[in-house]
């Protein structure tokens, strides 16, 4: 009897994840239709650069590079030690290993963003080198619309780990559908008012917009469990790391644009020192930055990886 009951309660969990998953697809299924009407729209008007589901998609995997590189590993490492908090009634300490998660990713996440939408373009005409130069350009400004929800989808994706925690797939339900609902509504509204052209890029937006409204919707929903979740507990932190990311990067955005690198015809070894360049400059200014601004997940992240190669050295 305690075996089906155990059961019960696993069926019940995962069919929640299941309905959570379902939702998720659905709001992805959407995309597809609308960039798909976009494309057949603009091959009518005689667009054929850049317009469909193809750049959607190829921006979408450069833009889950940080978030699954960092975020999905921290996550991963951290949901076992949130489960036994919970189990041991330690609200308070899942509550603080939640906020810690947030603002470690925070450090890689937030410079992230901004790399991306200064200089998605330059991006990615070097990783998608094999297509002309407008549409790989075009990706870009894709890239760049979907750099301003990453933060928003990374910390999601913590908070979600928070009800798991808890054995509560059922809550975070509630949360997809409302950030699904706003990305599919602000999608159909770019289809009927942007141009055909541009209607993939607003598609990038709509995926920002609604992860950025779904973590007002996640936080009070985690109250059930946590009690009050103050953003103020990260966002101050995210500002400070805004902040050092845009004054080590502005300059070097400055100098893409004086020099036009975005939109020049030039060849693949060029276009990768050009992006070397500005990527290795800004992410050391946004580091001295942040430093100076004591942000103390910085020395976190200087110490952890001088530990890493300190144990290489060793073997």
């Amino acid at each position: 009897m305690f075996g089906v009951q155990g059961l019960g309660k696993s069926f019940r969990l995962a069919g929640w994840t299941l309905v959570y998953v379902l939702i998720a697809q659905l709001g992805y299924l959407v995309t597809v239709n609308i960039a798909t009407s976009a494309a057949v729209r603009s091959a009518k008007a005689g667009i054929s650069t850049g317009v469909g589901f193809t750049p959607y998609t190829s921006a979408y995997y450069v833009m889950l590079l940080p978030y699954s590189i960092v975020t999905i590993s921290i996550v991963t490492a951290l949901l076992p030690h949130l489960s036994k908090l919970a189990i041991a009634r330690d609200v308070e300490e899942v509550r603080n290993q939640l906020v810690r998660a947030i603002r470690m990713v925070g450090v890689v996440t937030v410079p992230s963003a901004v790399a991306l939408l200064f200089f998605g373009p330059l991006m990615t005409e070097v990783l998608y080198m094999g297509i002309s130069l407008q549409d790989s350009r075009y990706i870009g400004f894709v890239l760049s619309a979907l750099s301003l929800g990453l933060v928003a989808f990374s910390i999601n994706l913590i908070l979600i780990r928070g009800f798991n925690a808890f054995e509560d797939t059922k809550t975070q339900v509630t949360s997809i559908i409302i950030i699904n609902l706003i990305s599919v509504g602000l999608s159909y509204l770019f289809l009927a008012t942007l141009k055909s052209n541009w209607v993939t890029v607003g598609l990038g937006i709509a995926f920002s917009v609604s992860y950025i409204a779904g973590l007002f919707i996640t936080i009070p929903l985690l109250k059930k469990h946590l009690g009050r979740l103050r953003l103020s507990e990260f966002a101050s932190q995210h500002g400070k790391l805004l902040i050092a990311s845009l004054i080590g990067m502005v300059p070097f955005f400055a100098i893409t644009l004086y020099f036009g690198w975005a939109y020049q015809e030039t060849t693949i070894a060029v276009r990768a020192l050009r992006l070397i360049f500005v990527l290795a400059g800004s992410g050391v200014a946004y580091l001295l930055v942040a430093r100076a601004l004591k942000v103390s997940e910085i020395a976190g992240l200087k110490g952890f990886a001088t530990s890493v190669l300190q144990r290489r050295r060793k073997k």
